[in-house]
């Protein structure tokens, strides 16, 4: 799949934070429809790693991902919760092996990672989104906001196939 261009992705969250209550509804029933397993692991996710006042957001960072794919592969593939795992325990993999790194070895990793990753733009935006509260002083950012980052990443590598 092409990668998505920024105007693309600016546009989409636009209409989706702007959205009413009812389209918003038909939003998610039509991708609870069309991919059932990302909808239940981002419910499962979101109720593991956030707050009762946290909840929301995570979900709609998955319906803004799942409507700009959809919207350009309308061919998009089901995705299981096979390859949800699948794709989950290869960043969870990447992730330690940064770890196992020194400092150099993490920027060496996340660059070759924005070097090379097919979606760029849209994982940028994933990070902002996930961010926004804490723009200032990202320093103060949840501590779940990197499992955040990597449930959705995953859920944005299994879209992108």
């Amino acid at each position: 799949m092409k990668t998505i261009s920024g105007k693309i992705i600016e546009r989409t969250w636009k209409r989706i934070n702007e959205a009413s209550e009812e389209e918003a509804q038909r939003l998610l029933d039509a991708m609870a429809k069309q991919q059932p397993f990302i909808v239940a692991y981002l419910i499962a996710v979101e109720e593991t790693l956030m707050g009762d006042l946290e909840r929301g957001q995570f979900l709609i960072i998955g319906l803004m991902l799942w409507e700009i794919i959809s919207t350009e592969n309308p061919a998009l593939r089901q995705v299981t919760m096979e390859d949800l795992e699948a794709a989950e325990q290869v960043n969870i993999k990447f992730l330690e092996e940064l770890e196992a790194g020194s400092e150099m070895d993490h920027l060496a990793g996340f660059q070759k990672l924005m070097a090379t990753y097919h979606q760029v733009p849209l994982l940028t935006a994933v990070i902002e989104a996930l961010m926004s509260d804490d723009a200032e002083e990202p320093e103060l950012a949840s501590e779940n906001t990197g499992l955040a980052l990597l449930h959705l990443k995953s859920v944005l590598d299994c879209l992108d196939q």
